[in-house]
């Protein structure tokens, strides 16, 4: 296990894997620490599907595109992770308890809970990447959601076959102002 900083400074988007199971323990114990994310109410409006199967990974994969453009060729390096961790948001507890507002409520606190994903999968010795780009209603129909269930992440994880440098980030200076 790492230390807090060692995981911060080492979490990078991962986008090739090796060809190694992950076991379902270590993706449970991920999957454990994304739900410690805060949430409206405590409501946790966020689900995780593991998908391990290659012809299901196949489908979802289908469903991404690369840039900005939503016809162009699908992330097929996706296909080299052994699992995808669908999260999505279910809106259906926090709307009617908090209203309309609750809905970008949820989509921001399922966002804090990828993002301990993405840092637990690190502190495991796992590679990941946050994958945004992808046709909602055709992934929904792939994995069978709900109609009011919406996908916020496709994670492909797994062993890194490769790590690279991660792009520089901007200067703490230039992100940071303190009023006092």
């Amino acid at each position: 296990m790492m230390n807090f900083d060692e995981v911060i400074n080492n979490r990078e988007s991962i986008r090739l894997f090796e060809d190694r199971e992950v076991e379902n323990s270590i993706l449970s114990k991920i999957v454990e620490h994304a739900s410690r994310a805060p949430s409206p109410a405590n409501l946790q409006p966020w689900q995780f599907l593991i998908v391990k199967n290659k012809d299901l990974i196949g489908k979802i994969v289908d469903t991404t595109y690369s840039g900005l453009i939503k016809d162009s060729s699908p992330q097929s390096w996706v296909k080299t992770a052994p699992a995808l961790i669908i999260v999505y948001f279910t809106p259906r507890y926090l709307v009617a308890r908090v209203g309309e507002d609750g809905r970008d409520q949820g989509l921001l606190c399922t966002g804090a809970a990828v993002e301990n994903l993405l840092l637990s999968a690190v502190n495991y010795g796992l590679g990941a990447c946050w994958v945004g780009n992808f046709r909602k209603e055709e992934l929904k129909k792939a994995v069978n959601l709900h109609r009011d269930e919406e996908v916020v992440a496709i994670i492909p994880i797994g062993y890194p076959k490769e790590h690279h440098n991660s792009p520089p980030k901007l200067p703490l200076e230039e992100l940071m102002t303190v009023i006092e």
